[in-house]
């Protein structure tokens, strides 16, 4: 990518992230940095199977944009913006896109799976800054393996978050494992499609 490249999806999901994070924890606590409960978030876009099985698809996508404890927020919106940034620059807009929504949509899917109604309302964007994460982790160790500023990012996004759930549920927990997972994948996919393109080039 060029070096002037500006990266306009990891701007905008921030941005957008912390707006609407804030107006929610604003209706439902009266304050902007206040607790918005579990309870409550499903009223406000937060992901439930029984939505999903209404087709409520949008909520893959709104759920990753608010948050119980806007801290955490705070902290998710920082890794994205740190180390999405970084990605964005290096391979452009669609991968960012697709990371973001899949990876942060099917972690948020699987973590319902481990709570009881009503507290099994899927919510939070670190679903997504775990899946770029892996996406980072693997480009640094196959493809930018001089790029400390990456590593950098990559460790800012899972060192606090593994101590958290390590501090508050003694293990990692599933939908950031499962999206971290799957950031290294679409990883994998990325640099195959690089090889392959690599290769036409010297065919040709």
């Amino acid at each position: 990518m060029k070096s002037n490249y500006k990266p306009i999806f990891t701007i905008a999901i921030v941005s957008i992230t912390v707006i609407v994070s804030l107006f929610v924890a604003y209706q439902i606590s009266g304050s902007l940095f206040g607790k918005s409960r579990v309870i409550y978030l499903a009223d406000y876009g937060g992901l439930t199977v029984e939505s999903l099985k209404k087709f409520e698809l949008w909520r893959l996508v709104v759920s990753q944009l608010i948050h119980v404890h806007q801290k955490h927020m705070i902290y998710n919106a920082l890794s994205i913006a740190f180390l999405c940034s970084i990605i964005e620059r290096k391979i452009g807009f669609w991968y960012v896109f697709f990371i973001w929504l899949f990876a942060g949509g099917i972690g948020t899917v699987f973590s319902t799976q481990f709570g009881t109604t009503p507290w099994n309302t899927g919510s939070g964007a670190s679903q997504a800054a775990l899946g770029f994460a892996g996406f980072g982790l693997f480009l640094f160790l196959f493809k930018f393996k001089r790029d400390y500023l990456l590593l950098c990012a990559v460790i800012f996004s899972i060192l606090p978050a593994m101590y958290l759930d390590i501090k508050t549920t003694g293990y990692p927990k599933p939908g950031h494992s499962l999206s971290f997972a799957f950031g290294i994948l679409m990883a994998a996919y990325f640099f195959f499609q690089q090889f392959k393109r690599s290769q036409s080039i010297e065919k040709s």
